[in-house]
């Protein structure tokens, strides 16, 4: 039987679901992770545990499906948007990354709006507002507030 794996990554766990290819459901596994939250208006996650919770998901899954890797003939995968992590040159985590519900990035985010881009048109026709959960603030937060570690990022991701 040939099969795909649907992989969902979302802030408490990453879920994995088996298919075959007439689209019924074969098997189900899930990986939990933690989220810590070092102050009020952060939360963050160590993206090494999300490697961790994949295995997890995708061995029951696939377990439950009773099938074998040889079977498997396409992988997706979907995770939370607007979490941000800073990774090495190799793609290994710096820190933990700033999930999706971090908003710790307000003075960034108006400065953001405030800048006057041209791309900011497509968000309120440049009205904003603009969130500290986006992308752009969580980078600039972390250029300004951990710039040794923005130094050695070679992608944020």
């Amino acid at each position: 039987m040939t099969c795909v794996i649907g992989v969902d990554g979302g802030t408490e766990s990453l879920r994995a679901h088996v298919f075959d290819l007439s689209g019924r459901s074969r098997g189900v596994g899930k990986g939990p992770y933690a989220t810590a939250f070092p102050q009020p208006g952060q939360a963050e996650q160590n993206p090494d545990d999300w490697w961790y919770a994949a295995g997890i998901a995708v061995r029951e899954a696939m377990a439950a499906a009773g099938i074998t890797p040889d079977q498997v003939s396409a992988l997706a995968c979907d995770t939370t948007s607007c979490t941000v992590v800073a990774l090495d040159a190799d793609g290994r985590p710096l820190r933990p990354c700033l999930l999706w519900m971090d908003v710790r990035a307000h003075a960034e985010a108006a400065d953001v709006a405030a800048c006057g881009d041209p791309a900011l048109r497509v968000n309120g026709g440049g009205a904003g507002p603009v969130s500290p959960e986006w992308m752009i603030p969580k980078a600039l937060w972390l250029k300004r507030h951990q710039p040794d570690l923005w130094a050695r990022a070679a992608m944020l991701g």
